[in-house]
């Protein structure tokens, strides 16, 4: 068996892997941002019904293309 850790999963970013992205922590275990969000009702219920859109659907199958022209489209509205 390899002593290796398996890599930590972002619980607010499906499939993804935690990338740290707050100062000073070490993990989804002591990041600030998944705190606020599973200690709110709301928010928590709001990240379970992405994390249930994401396994019904599945994985993206790549990034979107490009415009052709390399800009932006602007929507009317």
């Amino acid at each position: 068996m390899s002593g290796r850790r398996p890599d930590a999963r972002c619980p607010l970013r499906p499939e993804e892997p935690c990338t740290l992205c707050q100062l000073d922590v070490t993990g989804p275990q002591d990041c600030p941002l998944v705190y606020l969000v599973m200690t709110d009702d709301e928010l928590r219920a709001g990240t379970h019904r992405s994390r249930l859109d994401f396994a019904n659907r599945g994985p993206a199958v790549g990034p979107a293309e490009p415009p052709a022209n390399g800009h932006a489209q602007r929507v009317e509205r």
